[in-house]
Parts: C-alpha cells; sequence; structure tokens
C-alpha cells in the first residue's frame, strides 16, 4: 500500500512538473518575435529615413545599379 501511494505520488508531481514545463516552453515561444516583426520593424525605419539616406540605401541593394558602376 505504501509503495503504490509512493508510485502514485511520483507519477502526479512528473505530470505536474511536465505540464508546467510545456506551459513556459509554450509562454516563451509565443513571446518570440516573428520572421514578420523584423520585416515590419525595416520598413519602418527604411520609411524614417530621410529620402537622401533612403536612396544610398536602396541604391546599394540594388543589383542592376552594383553592375553597372
Amino acid at each position: 500500500m505504501i509503495a503504490m501511494s509512493f508510485i502514485t505520488s511520483f507519477f502526479t508531481f512528473m505530470a505536474v512538473v511536465s505540464g508546467g514545463t510545456l506551459l513556459v516552453l509554450v509562454y516563451l515561444d509565443n513571446r518570440k518575435s516573428r520572421i514578420d516583426d523584423g520585416i515590419a520593424q525595416f520598413r519602418r525605419h527604411i520609411d524614417a529615413l530621410s529620402p537622401e539616406a533612403r536612396r544610398s540605401s536602396v541604391h546599394h541593394n540594388n543589383s542592376d545599379d552594383r553592375w553597372s558602376r
């Protein structure tokens, strides 16, 4: 009877710990920034630049302009 109580309480404890760990992992996964968040942040940053700064960034990243030099 004592052994059965120990095994039951052990598995109950392990289930609670596993469930808590799962909840923490799900919470941390949902908290991460997504790739779309980074793209949106980059576009906001580019939009905030002055036209002169934006022109040099676009010119630097444009493959047609790179090969025409």
